[in-house]
């Protein structure tokens, strides 16, 4: 996917007064990083949710700010939204450093068809993201985990079978389950105890009858 550009403008309105910004289509944003010093700025609000939908949070943006030549690279780092609506409110970018590693949470997208679903297995998906460390060069929106080989109840895919390079460590253990193949539980009717049940009525059948000829 090609890097996507986002247009910013340095900011001056802050506080409640953003509110007005929002009514124009316009979404606050701080950007912010190590050794970075934290900058108001304001971008359009259909280029960040384009951004948002197209990259996420884990895939590498260029900054450019109008008044400035150099671009930055940079992260969303978070966001807000209306809870009532799902309006955006507010961005937060993290300009990253080329040439430093970064920690960050990638999902995982499973892929193809395990064929011991065939045998009555039920497919138990154990993790939907784990953590990476790698330079913002190498960094990947989504990790694909084929269950493909999944031919057998029982198999299963763990975090050190992840085909990531050596570019990307995965910090989860190795050993964590990603995804299993599990043996589908056998539904167990319960049936009443019917028994107990006609033995007590019985029980106190008789001894009604034996009160009423007590009482003749």
């Amino acid at each position: 996917m090609d890097r996507i550009t986002l247009d910013a403008k340095p900011r001056a309105v802050v506080g409640k007064k953003v509110r007005f910004l929002r009514r124009n289509g316009v979404i606050p944003v701080n950007v912010f990083g190590h050794n970075v010093a934290s900058q108001a700025l304001e971008i359009e609000r259909v280029a960040l949710e384009r951004a948002l939908a197209r990259a996420g949070t884990n895939a590498l943006l260029t900054l450019s700010i109008a008044g400035t030549a150099d671009t930055k690279p940079v992260l969303i780092r978070g966001y807000q939204r209306k809870p009532s609506t799902g309006a955006l409110l507010h961005v937060d970018l993290y300009q990253v450093s080329m040439t430093e590693k970064l920690r960050t949470e990638v999902p995982l997208v499973l892929v193809g068809s395990a064929p011991g679903l065939t045998l009555g297995g039920v497919l138990l998906k154990n993790l939907d993201a784990v953590d990476i460390e790698c330079l913002p060069g190498d960094l990947v929106s989504a990790i694909e985990v084929d269950i493909s080989g999944l031919t057998e109840i029982g198999q299963a895919i763990s975090v050190g079978d992840l085909k990531l390079g050596a570019a990307i460590t995965v910090l989860n253990p190795r050993e964590t389950v990603v995804v299993k193949i599990m043996a589908m539980e056998k539904e167990e009717v319960v049936e009443a105890e019917a028994a107990p049940v006609a033995e007590a009525e019985a029980a106190t059948a008789a001894e009604a009858a034996t009160t009423e000829k007590a009482g003749a």
